[in-house]
């Protein structure tokens, strides 16, 4: 009597029994999702403790270093008149302005490539290129106001409209004397602008409009490829320069700034934008072939035609070899593809 009992090996019985397997994916996730989290604690720590510095610093309560002056310096007496471009109106056109820029343009740059390349979700794709790129933007905005507000303490230089704000209490034998650090100010204005009035070097507005301008204008460059218009790219990144000259040269008019304050806080600017471009080209793949596949289809097919058209000729001359009753001729015997082919099918060549 034939056993029929069915052995299995006791691998295979050893492969259905996967606990250890299940716990080592289950401690992996645990791992990754615990790292996760804590960068992302910590990215929040970093932030609330940047902010608050800034917050703390431009409300007065981190004072500056202490600013000196000249009586006879006619640089620091113009009138306080205001600022023509505010701070809120700053930072909505370097943080908020740049996401109406590239949220749009890497839609449809997603768009285009998803009629060739049927990308599921071109929406969420140009959402996630648009984060990672104004998370850039607001690194470079962070680190562009802590570099000027450690700068302005640390310098503590007054502004053109110090005198005018602070209404220091000095008499002509404190003027004589020359350089004046202790002073008391006597004006009906607030704490906070006091203090203010000696933060001039450098130029907050001028720094973070030019970081945001250079940077805009870096990626417009970038990611703007149409080549069927040669003013659409150029107006776009018009806009970003004529925004920061128009803070820059506020600046100055607004007598809120020495135009040496300007000029540093449009280096600074430039110098943040520089070297966070160099680090953000290398991590956000802009994707350079998709933005020309909509305007090179003509193009593209034009091509094919006459590549399709050059092999069917190819085609059709080998398959109509010449007469048996004709030798060929020399020039074709000096051709390598030609001479080859005739010796294979003439009969009369023998070598």
């Amino acid at each position: 009597m034939t056993d029929h009992t069915l052995s299995i090996p006791s691998a295979a019985l050893r492969s259905h029994h996967p606990p250890a397997l299940t716990t080592n994916m289950t401690g992996r996730l645990f791992k990754f999702c615990t790292i996760k989290i804590t960068g992302r604690v910590l990215d929040v720590i970093v932030l609330v403790l940047v902010i608050g510095g800034l917050s703390l610093s431009y409300s007065g309560l981190i004072r500056p270093r202490g600013a000196g002056f000249y009586c006879d310096d006619e640089t620091i007496k113009f009138p306080y008149r205001g600022d023509t471009v505010s701070v809120v109106q700053l930072f909505l056109g370097s943080l908020l302005a740049p996401i109406l820029f590239i949220l749009p343009i890497e839609l449809v740059k997603k768009w285009r490539k998803s009629r060739e390349e049927a990308v599921r979700s071109y929406f969420l794709s140009a959402w996630r290129t648009s984060w990672s790129v104004w998370r850039a933007v607001l690194l470079g905005n962070l680190a562009v106001l802590v570099l000027t507000e450690i700068s302005k303490s640390l310098i503590s230089e007054a502004r053109p409209h110090f005198w005018d704000t602070c209404q220091p209490n000095v008499t002509k034998e404190i003027c004589d004397s020359g350089y004046i650090v202790e002073f008391n100010c006597t004006s009906d204005y607030s704490n906070r602008k006091i203090l203010d009035a000696q933060k001039s070097f450098p130029s907050g507005h001028t720094s973070v409009s030019f970081f945001a301008a250079a940077f805009m204008m870096w990626y417009l460059d970038r990611a703007v490829q149409w080549r069927h218009s040669y003013f659409f790219k150029p107006c776009l990144q018009l806009v970003w320069a004529c925004f920061a000259i128009l803070c820059a040269l506020t600046r100055i008019t607004d007598r809120r700034h020495h135009w040496w304050d300007v000029l540093a806080g449009g280096t600074l600017g430039l110098s943040v934008a520089f070297m966070l471009v160099q680090a953000v080209s290398k991590n956000v793949r802009w994707g350079h072939d998709d933005s020309d596949s909509g305007g090179n289809d003509s193009t593209n097919q034009f091509k094919d035609s006459v590549s399709s058209n050059r092999v069917d000729f190819q085609l059709k001359s080998s398959n109509n070899p010449a007469p048996n009753n004709k030798r060929p001729s020399v020039r074709r015997l000096l051709s390598t593809s030609s001479a080859a082919t005739t010796i294979a099918e003439d009969s009369e060549i023998n070598i």
